[in-house]
């Protein structure tokens, strides 16, 4: 079981945090909460990167132990993350800290650490030897380099409610899970006061429960991401074509009928295109008739009009006129 347990752990290279010790006149720190999300790092890249990509200024950050760090508060109040497999059963302690580090680390029942039964529910205990709820998980996040997760630590009541139990449903998908990391903006109201505060919360809009309970959610994802990858491919390789110029050099039906094949299935027909598609093949056509007409009449020729198909598929056969057969 323990194997099991290593086996599901990412390399830890940051976290995600959402709030910041700001000094007070005096000179002492004080914390005090953020409504944009902030990262802190060992790794000076990750950080620049994450700036980068979402905003806000890197500055060395010293935490209360340990060497120094680089932070960022960017301007964002969400990101995309894949939520990898976690125990959800791990993610969540009452746990009293001092200056040493933690020491207590309780399920409710059993302090972890001393193996000992549970003291932080006692409530004749004095408030600096209480201990306070912790909500912990990892995410990693898509749109930075490198493989490691990043954990969020919250003491918020309200997440430590809901991220347990979105990480546990999770849990059945066997593989990480596309979603987003929100700060979501809650107000209370309680004992005539209203407060406004921000929750940690995990969406998830690329899978339905009925897709994740299926046990085939890993496909699901990855035929989703195939499809994107493969759109986003097609848009770059053509999105340097001048369909308008190719359109006009056409010189024969079938010529312009490859040349809209190629453009339907590169994403590029819209309603200017799909016009000039039709003005070219009668171009084309009546071009056809005029030279034809310098030749002995074989048969009646037939007036058509070009129609373009709203689907998008190529102009359909000319209409023939009522009372010709």
């Amino acid at each position: 079981m323990a194997i099991l347990g290593l086996q599901q752990q990412q390399t830890e290279v940051g976290r995600i945090r959402l709030g910041v010790k700001v000094k007070t006149g005096r000179g002492k720190e004080h914390p005090a909460k953020l409504d944009r999300l902030r990262f802190t790092s060992p790794r000076r890249q990750l950080v620049d990167a994450i700036a980068a990509a979402y905003g806000g200024t890197v500055e060395p950050w010293q935490p209360p132990r340990g060497n120094q760090q680089w932070q960022v508060i960017t301007n964002v109040t969400e990101v995309p993350v894949l939520v990898p497999p976690q125990d959800p059963g791990q993610s969540q302690w009452l746990e009293m800290w001092s200056k040493g580090g933690c020491q207590r680390r309780c399920d409710g029942e059993t302090e972890t650490i001393s193996r000992q039964a549970c003291l932080c529910a006692a409530e004749l205990l004095p408030p600096e030897d209480r201990c306070r709820l912790h909500t912990r998980l990892r995410v990693m996040l898509e749109d930075i380099p490198g493989l490691g997760a990043w954990r969020v630590d919250t003491g918020s009541y309200y997440a430590a409610v809901e991220l347990p139990g979105i990480a546990q449903l999770l849990a059945m998908a066997q593989g990480a899970i596309p979603g987003r990391l929100v700060l979501d903006q809650r107000t209370v109201t309680r004992n005539g006061k209203t407060m406004n505060f921000v929750v940690p919360t995990l969406h998830v809009d690329e899978i339905t429960p009925r897709q994740l309970v299926s046990g085939e959610v890993q496909k699901v994802i990855a035929a989703q991401r195939a499809s994107a990858i493969e759109g986003t491919a097609r848009a770059a390789l053509t999105s340097g074509v001048d369909y308008e110029s190719l359109i006009g050099a056409a010189q024969t039906v079938d010529a312009l009928k490859q040349l809209h094949a190629d453009a339907t299935a590169a994403g590029a027909v819209d309603e200017d295109l799909k016009a000039m598609f039709a003005d070219r093949a009668a171009e084309i056509r009546a071009a056809d008739t005029s030279k034809s007409s310098t030749r002995p009449p074989v048969e009646q020729a037939l007036d058509g009009e070009i129609v373009v198909d709203p689907s998008g598929s190529w102009p359909a056969t000319p209409a023939i006129p009522d009372g010709a057969a």
